[in-house]
């Protein structure tokens, strides 16, 4: 009997994830490194769903080093505006009624969603400036309009489940622990990857809308 290579190589390929999913959280902990993490995450799950087999360690740590300084400039850039928009989330719920700070409000959560969806994967897969990627992010968000929506959606669900069922918290943080950053890299890929195709000539090159 020959052995079921595809359910070994679907091991491995689970395995991959988990290693990865341990390295992103380790190469997080100091916050300010997260976007250069999610960087080197995405790039590694997308050579593992090409078929580019390598060693996972070390192929992390290398993309991890050759994303450090655009995506520690992303995350800087990012980051006031995710607690500013956590501290307006929060004080919103329980106190605004007007109907034109809240459209306002929600403008900006969208705009800062669009942004985040994709400008992680722009810098793990283009060459360019941070302040480019940040542009072309939103650009190719309102250009992909589906994709995008289907992109949040599909990602919020954990993190919903895991914000707002604290009942099932044991569940939610072992989902988290040991797989779930890899699997929304693997979604994120999955799905940006059928938009990339329409800018990328050749994998590496300069993106621009």
């Amino acid at each position: 009997m020959k052995p079921d290579n595809k359910f070994f190589s679907f091991m491995s390929l689970v395995g991959d994830l988990i290693l990865l999913n341990i390295l992103f959280i380790v190469t997080s902990i100091p916050i300010v490194t997260l976007g250069i993490s999610f960087s080197a995450l995405y790039a590694s799950v997308q050579k593992r769903i090409r078929g580019k087999e390598s060693y996972v360690i070390k192929d992390y740590f290398s993309l991890w080093k050759s994303n450090a300084r655009n995506g520690l400039i992303l995350w800087l850039i990012l980051l006031p505006f995710l607690a500013a928009m956590l501290f307006f989330t929060i004080y919103i719920a329980g106190h605004l009624t007007s109907l034109i700070p809240l459209c306002l409000y929600f403008i900006l959560f969208i705009i800062l969603a669009f942004v985040l969806a994709y400008v992680f994967p722009l810098q793990a897969t283009f060459i360019n400036t941070p302040l480019n990627l940040l542009k072309n992010s939103l650009l190719t968000a309102l250009a992909h309009l589906p994709y995008t929506l289907a992109l949040i959606f599909i990602i919020s669900i954990p993190i919903c489940v895991t914000l707002y069922f604290p009942a099932v918290f044991y569940y939610t943080f072992a989902y988290w622990v040991v797989l779930g950053f890899s699997i929304t890299a693997v979604i994120s890929v999955l799905i940006t990857e059928r938009v990339f195709r329409h800018y990328m000539a050749d994998e590496g090159t300069d993106f621009d809308i």
